[in-house]
């Protein structure tokens, strides 16, 4: 009984693990691919991105490590929540509060004052879905020394199921 427990945790334990990673290179991946053509003066029409707010200018509808599910869209509205690349080249998550006809002005919830105005092609996406809290622990997983540290539980799980002949 305690060797038929120990594989069902093993596998179960295994599927998360890849799940976890898959998951987390995806975001990374698409994440990546829209600030890639941002930068390089190229519009995102399409597709998903993924953010973990790092600051608190969107409070209360917004809060630090909340994760963002971003799509992006042909067009804005005001009051969408939308995130863009500043001229520095971070990613900023804030609300618009104007359309333009050169792009669109945002500020963040919390902020008094509203942003420069941004252009189109600076745009990643309309935020669509929000998990709250997540990015702490997403934050955590993607970072370097997480995925090397679950690599090396997973070679654990591998070694141990094969070691003790449980592979069945």
């Amino acid at each position: 009984m305690t060797k038929k427990l120990i594989s069902v945790f093993l596998k179960i334990s295994t599927f998360i693990l890849v799940s976890v990673l898959l998951i987390a290179l995806f975001f990374n991946f698409s994440t990546m691919l829209s600030v890639g053509k941002i930068k390089r003066g190229e519009s995102v029409t399409s597709g998903y991105a993924c953010a973990i707010i790092n600051s608190g200018s969107m409070e209360p509808s917004i809060s630090v490590n909340d994760l963002l599910i971003i799509k992006a869209l042909d067009s804005y509205e005001k009051k969408d929540v939308v995130s863009y690349i500043s001229k520095k080249g971070s990613m900023i998550t804030h609300r618009v509060a104007e359309v333009s006809d050169n792009g669109y002005i945002t500020q963040g919830d919390a902020n008094n004052v509203s942003d420069s105005e941004i252009s189109a092609q600076r745009l990643i996406g309309k935020v669509i879905f929000i998990v709250p809290g997540v990015g702490g622990i997403v934050n955590f997983l993607i970072s370097p020394i997480s995925v090397i540290l679950l690599i090396c539980i997973f070679l654990l799980v591998l070694a141990i199921k094969k070691l003790t002949g449980w592979l069945a």
